[in-house]
């Protein structure tokens, strides 16, 4: 019904509150370790006789990210951390023993270089770290730290998170924040020994780089507790934002930020990462959780490389593999000094992610990620009062008689009335901004006065 008059609302009639809605997200670990659930985006190409491509990140999927039903759960990348120095006029690169062990050059406009047998797409993962610091940290040239509480300024190296994984929740699970304190995820931080791989061309092709660790049988050494190859222990951590609900710090660009800490058993925690809570990004330090000496094997892609021979040491004895153009090996026989900073160097952003997403969890259901959302609704309450003599007719076609006068009553001794069904909101200008529907109607007379209370979320 179109009413009679518009009734303006005092000051007192409405209030704002504020309320937070959690939702629980979990991640399984086979929607990771699938192949088919990344989705990439090749964006790099290099190489002249046998080029490759690659991307800057993967998004990770809940299913085969080809598929309609699909969703988009988080994106993730690679970057190190370089910067140069200037020492007596001479230009250095420092930072991550992943750039500065290449010896890179630096040109006259100050762009680095270094040689394309030994690394592959640097530039790229310092770049993609370079712009996490400016969106996270608000300067390019800053380097992320395993304490929310360290500064940049801080002279402290061993807080510096100079090989990052960055994994982007996206906004549909991510909503207005990750709440704090509710973070965990669980994935394998050693790889399994090449000796354990079973002696046939698949495993000697793929190795301990892509391998996917089994819930039984997997076995690796623990960088938190001190065995002897002789002893391996099961290796899964636990990293979780303890105490993030007390302890953070808001920073001016990204908001609130808390550390992660990794657990493995009764050792005690290690700090091993960062995570923004508003913007939804997690920062690991690859370093401390899987350790860049750790040994790895594997096949990985690789520019202007010729076909070749390669024997592996495997379980069941060595495995004479045959190479096509294009690929290069890592930990064959004669490559014995292989590790995951080698591998962090030659390897592609896209190959990079595979082995951490396939060798680092299980083809299972078990849950690898798990966090709590939350979404901000701001409400304004308003009372809409109508007294006794408010709102007991209307300008609807049937209370208008033939010529155009409002009927109020048929008969003289009738009391006005109406149903109330509608309440609208206007501006001053008396336009409408916002209607709410009753659940049913109800009967206004002047014999009774109502308040209707209406909800405004946003």
């Amino acid at each position: 019904m179109t009413v009679a008059r518009l009734k303006t609302l005092d000051p007192t009639d409405r209030r704002s509150e504020k309320a937070r809605l959690n939702q629980l997200i979990d991640i399984i670990s086979s929607d990771i370790s699938t192949e088919a659930n990344r989705r990439k985006y090749p964006a790099f190409v290099s190489g002249i006789t046998t080029p490759i491509t690659s991307s800057l990140h993967n998004t990770i999927f809940d299913q085969d990210h080809t598929l309609q039903s699909s969703n988009a759960l988080f994106d993730i990348s690679f970057g190190v951390y370089a910067k140069t120095q200037i020492t007596n006029n001479t230009s250095t690169i420092t930072g991550s023993a992943v750039v500065t062990e290449l010896n890179g050059t630096i040109d006259s406009a100050g762009k680095y270089n270094f040689s394309n047998t030994t690394s592959n797409m640097m530039r790229e993962k310092i770049n993609v770290y370079r712009q996490y610091a400016q969106s996270l940290l608000g300067d390019s040239g800053s380097v992320f730290r395993s304490s929310h509480t360290e500064t940049d300024a801080s002279t402290d190296n061993t807080t510096k998170i100079q090989e990052a994984l960055f994994i982007n929740v996206k906004r549909l699970f991510k909503r207005d924040n990750i709440a704090k304190g509710t973070f965990g995820m669980k994935f394998y931080n050693r790889t399994g020994d090449r000796n354990e791989l079973t002696n046939d061309d698949a495993h000697a092709l793929s190795g301990t780089l892509f391998t996917s660790p089994q819930t039984t049988g997997f076995k690796g050494r623990s960088k938190l507790i001190s065995t002897s190859a002789e002893d391996p222990v099961f290796n899964q951590v636990t990293i979780l934002d303890t105490n993030a609900s007390t302890s953070y710090s808001v920073n001016p660009v990204s908001g609130e930020v808390s550390t992660l800490k990794m657990y493995l058993g009764s050792a005690l925690p290690v700090n091993v990462g960062l995570i923004f809570y508003d913007m939804g990004v997690i920062v690991l330090d690859v370093n401390k959780i899987f350790d860049l000496n750790d040994a790895v094997q594997g096949v990985i892609n690789f520019p202007d490389e010729i076909a070749s021979t390669k024997i592996f040491a495997l379980k069941g004895g060595e495995q004479s593999v045959n190479l096509p153009a294009g690929q290069k090996a890592i930990g064959h026989t004669t490559d014995t000094g292989a590790n995951l900073k080698k591998f962090l160097q030659l390897a592609t952003v896209d190959d990079i992610i595979k082995h951490f997403c396939e060798a680092r969890f299980t083809d299972t259901s078990n849950t690898a990620i798990t966090f709590q959302n939350e979404t901000i609704i701001n409400s304004t309450i308003f009372f809409c009062n109508a007294a006794a003599s408010d709102f007991n007719y209307s300008t609807n076609p049937t209370y208008i008689d033939a010529n155009g006068k409002i009927v109020i009553v048929k008969n003289i001794t009738d009391q006005p009335f109406s149903y109330i069904t509608t309440v609208g909101l206007y501006n001053n200008a008396g336009d409408l901004l916002a209607v709410a529907k009753l659940s049913r109607p109800i009967e206004k007379n002047p014999n009774n006065q109502l308040t209707i209370r209406v909800r405004l979320d946003y």
